[in-house]
């Protein structure tokens, strides 16, 4: 008899490896290997099927370059990271700050940076008269998009970390980047070959978060 750990193991070793990979190569990254993330990412399911997402890939070095220097001054005026934070330090937190910064500093050397945009629709909760202004993009029909990307990136071995601080100037992104209101940006992800190893995350176990009937 298959044991319950023994059944599709590949996959939840899989799911147990996606960590996030901030450290990237500059080396390319084949077209063909980043459409075939893209199409594992549009295999998610949506509400009637809708579909609600699409893509803006950026490779191009001045448009990269262009985001790097408006997301680095997002990281530190708002997030208020900085190298003195962790000069001198090698714990888990200044070691995963490390990360941060590394990737604030190279963002502009990453081979994709992936927009994933969500067609705005208002939550069903919002009454029609309080629907002012423009809706937000549809979170919960695109995170599973996302979320499949960041499966298919680790699949190919490739490193993915994504970020919401985009958010601080998306208002100048859309209109940089051609996106039409209809739209908002929902995630950037910068997708390229990992410096690092892949390895086992640490997470606290579901059971430990679990309430059962009643919290």
């Amino acid at each position: 008899m298959v044991g319950v750990n023994d059944l599709h193991a590949g996959f939840f070793d899989l799911v147990g490896n996606v960590r996030a990979m901030r450290r990237l190569k500059p080396d390319p990254v084949p077209e063909a290997l980043i459409f075939k993330v893209l199409n594992a990412g549009v295999q998610a399911c949506s509400g009637q099927n809708t579909q609600p997402w699409e893509f803006v890939l950026v490779d191009d070095p001045e448009r990269k370059r262009w985001f790097a220097e408006r997301y680095r001054n997002a990281m530190y005026t708002r997030f208020r990271i900085s190298p003195d934070q962790v000069e001198g330090r090698n714990d888990k937190l200044a070691r995963q700050l490390k990360a941060v910064l590394y990737q604030i500093e190279h963002m502009h050397e990453t081979p994709y940076l992936l927009f994933v945009c969500g067609e705005r629709d208002w939550p069903f909760k919002v009454p029609q008269e309080k629907r002012l202004g423009l809706a937000p993009p549809n979170y919960g029909a695109v995170y599973p998009c996302v979320q499949n990307i960041l499966l298919a990136c680790r699949a190919v071995g490739l490193g993915a970390a994504l970020t919401t601080m985009h958010q601080v100037f998306e208002d100048e992104l859309h209109e940089y980047l051609g996106i039409p209101v209809e739209y908002g940006v929902v995630v950037t992800i910068p997708i390229g070959w990992p410096m690092g190893n892949f390895g086992p995350v640490k997470r606290v176990p579901a059971e430990t978060k679990t309430h059962r009937n009643h919290w």
